[in-house]
């Protein structure tokens, strides 16, 4: 079984640990969505209140190289951002090697459905990897219950959105009948297809309703497929990796986010679509934040949830605890 300590030293400073990095392990420069603009935030919020944050680019393996003699120099807090479970496997034993406090931050909703799909015995060694890490972050309730009951104590909820870190955009006008979705690339669990198909139907009672497709990633097959869908529905606009600003801008503009998902962990962007006034509908698969109203995984349920309002979210299976206060208190346990 692979297990790890850190050695205690240090003085407490202000919120956390004085002299201690914290290093984010992502892709820095990585492609846009729900996850770069996570750990993009927490950076931000972090260096702001003072807080020495660097990178190791998991995307580059040249720049990951140049943090080496920081990583191995000075105690941290080490933050490995994933979304596949073999990256945490992978990497395990270096986390050991570290001096600090490693914590594994499990972003994707997809987490249970990687683990219901290995085989026995590679399920023993994701045990022993996980115990590599002193921590571990899940963006919902679903991904801590399908991590092994050993590890259990060493699991924190967390939400990978930051209300605080996004700035107010005023909006003079909203159409109420604008929806938008988003797609990672055109990939099947996102539904874009769906989400068209939802369009067809709520424009036979809008007859002025459009559907703004937000599309990111990787340019593949899947994506130039839903291009091809697009083109041939004039209602329909597909805009490709926009920055913060313009997915901002469509958020406030238009009248409903839809996300009708396969899976979800907690979406950043059905997070930050809440925050900018509009309503979002979407599919009772996962766990989603209150405000947010819930239609079956169907065309014409979601539809109607459009037109004439879902059932209301509770919140249950998220939580208001931010990676900035679980960072801070990960800072203090570096510390004691």
């Amino acid at each position: 079984m692979i297990s790890r300590g850190d050695d205690g030293s240090g003085a407490r400073g202000p919120c956390g640990v004085r002299g201690a990095t914290i290093f984010q392990w992502a892709q820095e420069q990585g492609e846009v969505g729900g996850v770069r603009t996570s750990h993009t935030q927490l950076t931000e919020v972090l260096r702001d209140a003072g807080h020495d944050v660097r990178y190791v680019d998991t995307g580059s393996a040249t720049r990951a190289v140049r943090a080496l003699p920081a990583l191995l120099s000075r105690r941290g807090l080490h933050l490995f951002h994933v979304t596949r479970l073999w990256r945490a496997v992978l990497l395990a034993p270096v986390f050991v090697l570290l001096p600090g406090r490693a914590v594994l931050v499990l972003h994707s909703g997809s987490t249970q459905r990687q683990v219901a799909a290995l085989p026995s015995q590679l399920r023993w060694v994701l045990r022993a990897a996980l115990h590599a890490y002193d921590e571990i972050w899940a963006v919902n309730d679903q991904i801590r219950d399908v991590l092994p009951q050993a590890l259990r104590d060493r699991v924190t909820v967390v939400t990978p959105f930051d209300a605080t870190a996004v700035p107010a955009v005023p909006t003079d006008v909203r159409d109420l009948h604008a929806v938008a979705l988003a797609t990672n690339a055109g990939l099947a669990h996102y539904n874009a297809d769906l989400g068209i198909d939802v369009g067809r139907v709520v424009r036979a009672t809008w007859p002025d309703a459009t559907l703004a497709v937000l599309a990111y990633g990787t340019k593949g097959p899947e994506l130039e497929t839903l291009q091809a869908h697009v083109a041939a529905e004039p209602w329909v606009s597909l805009s490709f990796d926009l920055d913060p600003d313009g997915v901002s801008a469509v958020l406030h503009r238009v009248g409903t986010f839809l996300r009708p998902t396969s899976w979800d962990g907690d979406s950043v962007i059905v997070r930050e679509a809440l925050a900018s006034g509009a309503r979002v509908v979407a599919s009772d698969v996962a766990p989603r934040p209150v405000g947010v109203e819930l239609a079956p995984l169907d065309v014409r349920a979601l539809a109607d949830a459009v037109l004439h309002g879902g059932t209301p979210s509770d919140g249950s299976g998220l939580t208001a605890t931010t990676l900035v206060q679980a960072a801070i208190a990960a800072l203090a346990r570096l510390q004691s």
